[in-house]
């Protein structure tokens, strides 16, 4: 595990304790109803600014790489990169506590009331709600995109198989990983390499 001391970044704040990421990141899975991505991006970068755009988008692209819930993942590694395993713990209770707690509430409300026709309207409401701010951040990064090392038009190309792939033809992302991810991670390595090169 890491420390603070150990790493830089450039973003202009910081988590001050271990209580502060605890009461920080319930208070972002209090939000996070369906649009736990967008959420994280909007609450780490636009308000906290724990992290600037590029390295948000970094951490989001190892969380969808490693197994597991990638909203979970990503608090862990912004929780560790600060304070450690103390940290990486407290921002894994802070996400989970309350929220579990209000989930069992409403599953057990949801169960008594499931056939009611408020209570279904209200959740295709919620479901419409959390689409578009999945949508919005989603335009955040690609907006970001633009400066990456494998230039647009390789990555546009990845979205969109992976779009037509994945979306359309409801092909595991098991098998569309391997496929579309290590040709562009290693295009990637060749594009680093060589503005290194050119740099020195």
């Amino acid at each position: 595990m890491t420390s603070t001391a150990k790493y830089k970044t450039s973003a202009p704040n910081k988590p001050k304790s271990c209580w502060d990421l605890f009461c920080s990141f319930t208070l972002m899975a209090m939000q996070a109803f369906g649009g736990s991505t967008a959420i994280a991006q909007q609450f780490l970068v636009d308000q906290k600014k724990w992290l600037t755009q590029s390295e948000f988008l970094d951490l989001l692209t190892v969380s969808q790489v490693l197994p597991g819930p990638n909203i979970m993942i990503l608090t862990i590694m912004v929780g560790d990169r600060h304070f450690g395993w103390r940290g990486a713990l407290a921002s894994f209770l802070g996400m989970i506590t309350l929220p579990a707690t209000l989930m069992l509430s409403v599953f057990v409300f949801y169960q008594q009331y499931a056939e009611n026709k408020w209570v279904s309207d209200a959740l295709v409401g919620m479901a419409a709600s959390a689409s578009g701010m999945v949508a919005g951040a989603a335009m955040k990064l690609l907006y970001n995109c633009k400066e990456n090392t494998i230039t647009p038009p390789v990555w546009i190309f990845g979205l969109v198989i992976t779009f037509i792939t994945v979306g359309v033809l409801k092909i595991s992302m098991v098998y569309i990983l391997p496929i579309v991810g290590i040709p562009l991670s290693f295009w990637a390595w060749y594009r680093f390499i060589k503005e290194r090169s050119v740099r020195s």
